[in-house]
C-alpha cells in the first residue's frame, strides 16, 4: 500500500532528492595566476627565485604552500618565511573583471649565519668524549645544543644555550664518571656494614662484614627486603651500576623437639620449631604399664610436667621432653587350678603385682594316676610348678594338673589271628602282648541300644566269629564335673557306656575346718575342695568420700590393702585405723594386713588445706618469674619480678594470652583457689633512635630526627650550605666524597647514626647584571664562572622610540663598551647599562595600483603627525583610505588623520572595485532519457564575477516545465565558483521535460551583465509498467466434478494506464501434486489486460474440478507477464497462488414415511420455512473501448420464479381451491422449478464465461424441520429444463413424487428449494425459494376407510 501511495502522489508531483551542493575551485576552469618568489639578502643580493602558476580562485591561491630554500652561510631573516603561503603573496589582477588570470610576487630575505660550537671532553683527562655539535643562526637568534648521553658519565651541563652575536661562539662540556652509593640494611637485624661507593666502570668488592640477628642465620644480601634467597654474599664482586640498597636475607633458625617415653612406649615423633614461631605439642600420649602419664618434663628425672599435650611450645631451643609418670596402685592377678581329669584341685589364689605367690600345697587326686605337678598347658610333658612352689609372673593363669598312669586296671584285647595284648584300661597303654589259640574269644561289649549291648565271639585262632547280644547291667554313677556340680547317669559296666541321658546335680558337701583350711567333700562323687578361710576387710572414708571397695583376705595370706585413697577437701589422708577416732594410722594405703579376722578400717585424716600453682608465661618476652604456690583460702602476693620484651612495656598479668589490659599487677594479690597460668600483658613501646646531621664544614644542617623501631624514617629534605661547594648528599663517613643517603630518602636501620654532609668544590661565579637604563625587556642576569669567558646575552633591551647601541659600565655613557653577544672576561661582578639613541620615523605613501601618491612625511618620536589630505587616483576604483598592508581591504587611516605610531611605515591606498555580476551555466541532466519513476542527476555551475567582494545568500532556483522544483541560496567568496548537483525523481511524467536554472533572478537587472542569469536543458521520460496481483477472496464449495471460477486482482502501481498496446497478459494455472509430480488441471491466459493508473482490474477463469478427486489439494496460480516484467522495481509481487481442497459430492433422499402414523421424536407441526434468498452477485471491471478505459458493472441473479408443488397423480381426492391445493397427508406431491440466471437490475449481464448454472438443487420439508442433514432432504434432478424429484420406487410407476407422512398435522404445508454452486467472479451464490403452500386436511386413511365402507 505504501508503494501505491507513492505512485499516486507521483502523478502530480516530481519528487526531487538533493544529493549535495559541491563547491569547486576556479582551477577546474583553468584561470591561471603567475607568481614569482625572490630570495635575496638585506643588502639586495639575489640568491634565487621560484616561479609558478596557480588557479586564480582565492581559496586555491590561499592554499598555496612553498618551502623556502636553504643557502650556505645564510639564515632566514624572518623564520615565518620558511614557508610562503598564497595569502602572503601580493596578487595583481588585470583591468578586466572577466579575465581570470594575473600575477603575484613575494620577497624572502636572508641574513649572514653564524655558528655555535660545543666540545665534549672527559673532565679527568681532557680527552674528547664525543664529537663536536654545532648550531647555526643569525645575530640575535637563540641557539640550544643538548649534551650527548655517554654511558657511565654525567656532564657538567646537560645543554648549552645562548644568543648568536655578530660572530661564531664556542663552549666546552666536561664529563665525569658516575658513582653509585651501595647501602646496606640489616633488615630486622643489626650491625649492617657501612655504605660503599662504586664507580661505574670499576667492579666493587662487597663488604665482608656480616650483620647479626637473634634467632636467624644470615644467608647473604638481596635488593628486596622480602627475599628468601640471597643474590650476593659478603665479599662478592658487585658489577651493577646504580644506587642500591642491599637488604640482609635471613633464614629463621629451627629447633628440634624430641619426645622420650622414659620407660614407656608410644612417644610422638620429633618436631621442628622455627624461631619465634610457636608449635603445638602433639596430643598423642605415651603409655607405660602400671603408670599414669602426667605430661612432659625437661629431664628424665622430672616428677612434675612442664608441658602438656596440646599446649603451645614457645621456647627457642632444641630439647628432649621426657614423659613424667605416676606409678599406679598395685594390680592383683588370679592363679586358678584345673585337676585335668582328676579331682581335688586347690581353690584359686590371688597374686599381688611384683609379690611372689606361694602356690597351694594341696595336690589333686586321680584314680589310677600319679600327680606329677602343675603346668600352664595340659599337654606339656613335664610339670612347671609344684605344690607349695613359687609363682612370680605378673599375670593371671590357670595351672593344669599333669598325671602319670599307675596301670592298676588292665584287660586282654584280642586281634585277628588270635593275637592278644594286655592293655591298661586307664590310659590305654599296652602292658604285654602275645598269641593264644583257644576255642573262642569274646570281644568287648559295645553299645547297641538303650536295652542291649553286643560283643564278638571269635575263635581263638581267628577263623570264626559271631555276635552275642545281652541286656545292659546298669548302675548309677556320679562323676565330678565342676567345682559346683557333678554328672549323674546310668552306666553299663560291661560295655562301659552311658545309658540314657545325663543329669547335672549340685555337689552335696560335707565340710571340716582345720588350721584355717576348709575341706569340703561331695558325698556322691567324692569331689573334694580345700579353700583357705577368708575374711572381709571393709573401708570407711570417715567424713570423706571415695572409700575403696571391700577386700577379701585369705587365711594366712597377707592382704595388700587397696591403694585407692579416699578424698576429703582440705585434709591430708594419713592412712587407716580400726578406730574411727584415731589420729594416727595403723595401716597405709597399699600396705599389708595380716590379721585373720574381718575388720572395718576407718580413714585417718590430718587437716591440710589445698594448694594451687600460679605459673607465669612471658608471652613473647623473656625472664618470666618462677611458679608460686597458693594455699586454699590464703591470699597470694604475686611476685614483683617482671619479664622484659624488646620494644614493649610490661603492663601486668592476665589469664588471657591475647589480653590488651592487665588483670593483675606485679606484687598484686591473687585470691582464686585454682591453678592458673598468668600471661604477661605488653604495651607496644618501640625503641627510638637519633639521626643527627653534621654540616661537615658547612652550615644549616637539619635538626636531629628520631626514628621509631620498625617505622621507616624519611630523612630531612633540608640541605646545608657551604660557600664554594655543592651539597651532594649525606654519608656516615665525614671524609668520603660518596653519599649514602639523599635528602628525603627513607632510613630503615634500627640504630642511631650521625650523617655528614658530602661536598664538592664549585668554582666561583660572578653575576653580570643588566640595566635597560630607561628601557624595557631587560635581559636576565648571567653567571660567569671563574676563568671562563662569558658570552654576553644576545637579548636586546627595548626602549620605545630609541635605538639600542650596546652596553657600558656607566649609566651616563654615550658610547658602548660591550655589544650584545660579545665576550666578558673579567673575574668580577658587574652591572651593564644600555646605551640609547632617540628615533625618527618616515611615513611613506603607496598609490597601490593608482597614481599621484603623496610625498613622504617625517615623524619624531613622541610627537603626533597629521597625515596629508592629498589622495591618489585609480581608474574604476574608489579610494577608501590608507592601510599598512597593500592587500588590505579595510582602512586604517583616513586623509588628514593623526598618525601616532612610533615606527617607519608605508601607507598603501585601499581601493574598492565593484563588479556585481553572477552567471549560471553548464546545466546538464544525466541521463537525458529515463523511464518513469527513475532518477536523474541535475548539475549546473554558478559564478561570482566580482574579483574583490564575497556575496552571501544569492538565490538559485530550478524550474521544471515552468514550476519551481528546487531553490537554495549560495555563498560566494570573491571571484568564487559553485557547482550545484541534486537528484531528481521524474515521477509519472512522460515525454520531453524542460529544466531552467536561474541565479539572482529577482535582481539580475542590477548586475553588470544581464544575459547570463539563466540556462536550460531538456530530458525525455519513457513510460514504465509496474504491476502486482492478489487473490480475490471468495466463499464457496469446491465440489468434485463441479465448475468453479477463480478470480484475481491485477494492480497498476504506476501513474499511467496499462493499455492493450502494453501487451500485459495474465497466466492462470491449476495443478495438483501426485507423488511430487505436477499434474496440470487447467491452463489459461487472459491477454491484453488493461488497468487504470494507480488502480486495479479483475481477471477470472472458469475451470472444472476433476470428478472423484475429493480430498485432493489443487493449487491455483496467477502470474502477470509483460515484456519488462523483470525490470519492475518489485517483480516478486507479479505472482500469487492459493490452494483449495476438493470435497465430496453429496446427495440425499428421504426415507419412505408415507404410512407412518406416529410422528418421530422432535417433530414439530409448526416448522417455519427458510427465508427466501435472492442469490445474486455483482462486480466491476475496466474495459478498453473507443480508445479509452471504461469501468463496467456486471451482475447476475437467480430469476424470481417460484417452485411449483402439486398433488401426485395418485391423489384422487385432492382439490384445487382457487389457486391453491388442498389434499390429505400420506399422498405424494410433485415439484418443478427452473432456477435460471438473469441480469441483476441495473447491471450488465456478463458472458457465460463469467458464471456457471446451478450445479446443486435440493428440497427441504417441514416434517424434517427443513433440515439439510442426510436423509432429511431430497436432491433434485434436472428434467427437460426444470428440476424435479427423482423417480420414487415406492410410487406407482416410479412417479417423481415425495410422500407427505401421514403424521403431518392438518394445516399449511410448504416445500423449500435451494439452488447452489452457482459460481461468479465474486464467488459462489445460493438462492432459496419456497414453493406454493398446500393445505393438508385429513390423511390417506380417511380415503381408504371411506372407500371400503
Amino acid at each position: 500500500m505504501k508503494k501505491n501511495a507513492i505512485r499516486i502522489l507521483s502523478l502530480f508531483l516530481v519528487v526531487m532528492t538533493l544529493v549535495g551542493v559541491i563547491s569547486l575551485p576556479v582551477s577546474a576552469y583553468s584561470y591561471p595566476m603567475n607568481y614569482t618568489i625572490t630570495y635575496k639578502t638585506k643588502s639586495g643580493k639575489v640568491l634565487g627565485t621560484n616561479s609558478g602558476t596557480v588557479d586564480g580562485a582565492a581559496e586555491t591561491r590561499n592554499a598555496l604552500r612553498i618551502t623556502s630554500p636553504s643557502y650556505a652561510g645564510y639564515a632566514l631573516s624572518n623564520y615565518k618565511d620558511s614557508t610562503v603561503t598564497g595569502s602572503m603573496i601580493s596578487w595583481n589582477f588585470p583591468a578586466s573583471n572577466y579575465v581570470r588570470h594575473g600575477t603575484g610576487s613575494y620577497t624572502v630575505y636572508y641574513e649572514p649565519a653564524y655558528t655555535a660550537t660545543v666540545r665534549f671532553l672527559y673532565g679527568d683527562s681532557g680527552r674528547s668524549a664525543a664529537g663536536n655539535k654545532t648550531a647555526t643562526g643569525k645575530n640575535g637568534d637563540q641557539y640550544y645544543i643538548s649534551s650527548p648521553r655517554i654511558t657511565g658519565y654525567t656532564p657538567n651541563k646537560y645543554s648549552v644555550t645562548g644568543y648568536f652575536p655578530s660572530g661564531d661562539v664556542s663552549d666546552t662540556v666536561y664529563y665525569y664518571e658516575n658513582t653509585y652509593a651501595i647501602a646496606y640494611n640489616a633488615n630486622g637485624g643489626s650491625g649492617a656494614p657501612a655504605n660503599q661507593v662504586k664507580s661505574h666502570f670499576t667492579p666493587l668488592k662487597l663488604s665482608t662484614q656480616k650483620p647479626r640477628r637473634t634467632g636467624y642465620t644470615f644467608l647473604g644480601w638481596s635488593t628486596s627486603s622480602t627475599a628468601t634467597t640471597a643474590t650476593y654474599s659478603p665479599g662478592d664482586t658487585y658489577t651493577n651500576n646504580g644506587r642500591v640498597t642491599l637488604y640482609a636475607v635471613w633464614a629463621s633458625k629451627t629447633y628440634t623437639i624430641s619426645y622420650d617415653a622414659n620407660g614407656g612406649g608410644g612417644a610422638p615423633g620429633s618436631q621442628r620449631k622455627t624461631h619465634d614461631i610457636k608449635i603445638l605439642i602433639p596430643t598423642v600420649e605415651p603409655v607405660r604399664n602400671g603408670y599414669t602419664f602426667l605430661g612432659w618434663g625437661v629431664s628424665k628425672t622430672s616428677t612434675s610436667p612442664t608441658y602438656q599435650p596440646g599446649e603451645w611450645y614457645y621456647s627457642n631451643i632444641s630439647r628432649t621432653l621426657y614423659a613424667v609418670w605416676q606409678k599406679n596402685a598395685p594390680t592383683s592377678y588370679t592363679v586358678s587350678y584345673d585337676a585335668n581329669g582328676g579331682s581335688g584341685a586347690p581353690g584359686s589364689q590371688t597374686k599381688a603385682e611384683n609379690v611372689t605367690l606361694t602356690l597351694s600345697p594341696v595336690s589333686p587326686r586321680r584314680t589310677g594316676y600319679t600327680f606329677k605337678g602343675w603346668a600352664t598347658n595340659k599337654f606339656l610333658p613335664g610339670a612347671q610348678y609344684q605344690p607349695g612352689g613359687r609363682y612370680t609372673t605378673n599375670a593371671s593363669v590357670t595351672l593344669y594338673a599333669l598325671w602319670d598312669c599307675a596301670h592298676t586296671t588292665t584287660e586282654k584285647q584280642w586281634s585277628t589271628g588270635c593275637a592278644w595284648k594286655i592293655v591298661c584300661k586307664t590310659c590305654g597303654a599296652t602292658m604285654s602282648s602275645g598269641t593264644t589259640h583257644g576255642p573262642y574269644a569274646c570281644g568287648n561289649w559295645t553299645y547297641v541300644n538303650a536295652a542291649q549291648h553286643m560283643r564278638t565271639k571269635e575263635c581263638g585262632r581267628g577263623d570264626y566269629s559271631t555276635t552275642e547280644y545281652a541286656s545292659h547291667r546298669a548302675t548309677t554313677r556320679y562323676e565330678q564335673y565342676s567345682a559346683s556340680q557333678h554328672r549323674k547317669y546310668s552306666h553299663c559296666t560291661d560295655c562301659d557306656t552311658t545309658i540314657g541321658s545325663v543329669n547335672y546335680e549340685n555337689h552335696t558337701f560335707t565340710s571340716t575346718t582345720l588350721n584355717g583350711q576348709v575341706v569340703s567333700t561331695c558325698s556322691l562323687c567324692g569331689y573334694t575342695k580345700t579353700t583357705a578361710q577368708t575374711y572381709t576387710v571393709s573401708y570407711n572414708a570417715n567424713g570423706g568420700s571415695n572409700a575403696p571397695a571391700s577386700q577379701t583376705k585369705v587365711y594366712g595370706v597377707t592382704l595388700t590393702l587397696s591403694s585407692t585413697i579416699p578424698y576429703r577437701f582440705n585434709y591430708e589422708f594419713l592412712g587407716w585405723s580400726a578406730s574411727s577416732s584415731a589420729t594416727t594410722a595403723t595401716y597405709t594405703a597399699g600396705g599389708s594386713y595380716t590379721g585373720n579376722a574381718s575388720v572395718t578400717l576407718f580413714a585417718v585424716w590430718k587437716y591440710k588445706p589445698a594448694t594451687y600453682t600460679v605459673s607465669y608465661d612471658a608471652n613473647g618476652g623473656t625472664g618470666a618469674p618462677g611458679r608460686q604456690t597458693k594455699t586454699y583460702g590464703v591470699t597470694l602476693t604475686l611476685t614483683t619480678i617482671q619479664p622484659t620484651r624488646q620494644n614493649y612495656l610490661f603492663g601486668g598479668w592476665s589469664k588471657d594470652r591475647n589480653a590488651t589490659s592487665a588483670s593483675y599487677s606485679a606484687g598484686g594479690s591473687y585470691t582464686n583457689n585454682a591453678d592458673v597460668t598468668l600471661y604477661a600483658v605488653w604495651q607496644y613501646n618501640p625503641e627510638t633512635y637519633t639521626i643527627r646531621y653534621d654540616a661537615n664544614g658547612g652550615t644549616g644542617a637539619p635538626s636531629s630526627q628520631t626514628k621509631t623501631y620498625g617505622v621507616p624514617l624519611t630523612l630531612s629534605a633540608v640541605k646545608p650550605t657551604r660557600a664554594g661547594y655543592e651539597f651532594l648528599g649525606w654519608s656516615t663517613d665525614p671524609t668520603t666524597m660518596l653519599t649514602n643517603y639523599a635528602p628525603g630518602e627513607r632510613y630503615t636501620d634500627e640504630a642511631s647514626i650521625t650523617l655528614y654532609a658530602v661536598w664538592r668544590y664549585v668554582p666561583k661565579t660572578y653575576t653580570v647584571s643588566y640595566d635597560a637604563n630607561g628601557g624595557g625587556n631587560t635581559p636576565a642576569s648571567q653567571t660567569k664562572t671563574e676563568d671562563v669567558t662569558l658570552i654576553l646575552t644576545s637579548t636586546i633591551p627595548t626602549r620605545y622610540g630609541y635605538t639600542f647601541k650596546g652596553w657600558a659600565t656607566s649609566s651616563s655613557a654615550t658610547t658602548a663598551a660591550y655589544q650584545a653577544g660579545g665576550s666578558y672576561t673579567a673575574n668580577e661582578s658587574v652591572t651593564l647599562y644600555a646605551i640609547w639613541k632617540i628615533n625618527t620615523y618616515t611615513v611613506s605613501f603607496d598609490a597601490n595600483g593608482g597614481s599621484n601618491a603623496p610625498n613622504p612625511q617625517k615623524k619624531t618620536h613622541g610627537q603626533n603627525l597629521i597625515l596629508t589630505v592629498a589622495i591618489p587616483t585609480r581608474t574604476n576604483h574608489v579610494f577608501l583610505g590608507w592601510a599598512t598592508d597593500s592587500s588590505a581591504k579595510s582602512v586604517a587611516y583616513a586623509p588628514g588623520a593623526t598618525y601616532t605610531a612610533e615606527e617607519d611605515v608605508t601607507l598603501c591606498a585601499v581601493w574598492q572595485e565593484r563588479n556585481y555580476d553572477f552567471s549560471v551555466s553548464d546545466l546538464t541532466v544525466t541521463p537525458d532519457e529515463i523511464e518513469q519513476y527513475g532518477k536523474v542527476t541535475v548539475k549546473f555551475r554558478v559564478d561570482n564575477w566580482d574579483r574583490n567582494l564575497p556575496y552571501a545568500n544569492i538565490p538559485v532556483e530550478v524550474l521544471l516545465n515552468g514550476e519551481v522544483i528546487y531553490s537554495t541560496t549560495v555563498n560566494f567568496s570573491a571571484y568564487g565558483v559553485q557547482n550545484i548537483v541534486f537528484g531528481l525523481n521524474v515521477g509519472a511524467s512522460l515525454g520531453t521535460q524542460t529544466l531552467v536554472a536561474r541565479i539572482n533572478w529577482a535582481d539580475y537587472e542590477s548586475e553588470t551583465r544581464t544575459g547570463n542569469n539563466s540556462t536550460s536543458a531538456t530530458y525525455n521520460v519513457k513510460k514504465v509498467v509496474e504491476t502486482s496481483t492478489s487473490v480475490v477472496s471468495v466463499n464457496g464449495e469446491y465440489t468434485e466434478g463441479s465448475q468453479v471460477i477463480s478470480s484475481f486482482y491485477v494492480n497498476n502501481e504506476g501513474s499511467s494506464d496499462v493499455l492493450p498496446e502494453d501487451n500485459v497478459s495474465f497466466d492462470f494455472l491449476v495443478y495438483a501434486l501426485e507423488n511430487g509430480t505436477v499434474k496440470v488441471v487447467s491452463q489459461q491466459t487472459w491477454d491484453k489486460v488493461v488497468i487504470p493508473a494507480n488502480g486495479r482490474n479483475l481477471v477470472y477463469f472458469k475451470w472444472t474440478i476433476p470428478a472423484d478427486s475429493a480430498g485432493t489439494t489443487y493449487f491455483c496460480k496467477g502470474t502477470i507477464t509483460h515484456e519488462n516484467a523483470d525490470k519492475e522495481q518489485n517483480s516478486d509481487n507479479n505472482t500469487t497462488e492459493y490452494a483449495v481442497v476438493a470435497t465430496d459430492y453429496v446427495s440425499s433422499q428421504t426415507p419412505n414415511t408415507r404410512f407412518e402414523k406416529n410422528a418421530p421424536a422432535g417433530y414439530s407441526p409448526n416448522a417455519t420455512a427458510p427465508v427466501a434468498k435472492a442469490g445474486s452477485a455483482t462486480w466491476n471491471m475496466w474495459v478498453y473501448e473507443g480508445g479509452k478505459l471504461i469501468l463496467k458493472s456486471y451482475g447476475i441473479t437467480v430469476g424470481n420464479t417460484t417452485p411449483t408443488v402439486t398433488p401426485g397423480s395418485g391423489c384422487l381426492t385432492a382439490e384445487k381451491v382457487g389457486s391453491s391445493w388442498k389434499m390429505k397427508s400420506g399422498y405424494g406431491i410433485a415439484l418443478s422449478w427452473n432456477p435460471s440466471l438473469i441480469a441483476k437490475s441495473g447491471y450488465i449481464m456478463p458472458g457465460t464465461d463469467a458464471y456457471t448454472e446451478a450445479q446443486s438443487v435440493y428440497a427441504t420439508f417441514p416434517e424434517f424441520g427443513y433440515s439439510v442433514a442426510s436423509e432429511k432432504y431430497r436432491t433434485l434432478e434436472k428434467v427437460g429444463g426444470a428440476y424435479q424429484f427423482i423417480a420414487n420406487p415406492n410410487a406407482d410407476k416410479n412417479e417423481r413424487v415425495h410422500f407427505i407422512p401421514v403424521y403431518v398435522a392438518n394445516g399449511n404445508y410448504t416445500v423449500s428449494v435451494t439452488a447452489t454452486q452457482i459460481w461468479t467472479p465474486a464467488g459462489m451464490i445460493t438462492a432459496i425459494r419456497n414453493a406454493n403452500t398446500l393445505t393438508i386436511d385429513g390423511t390417506v386413511y380417511d380415503d381408504y376407510y371411506q372407500g371400503n365402507k
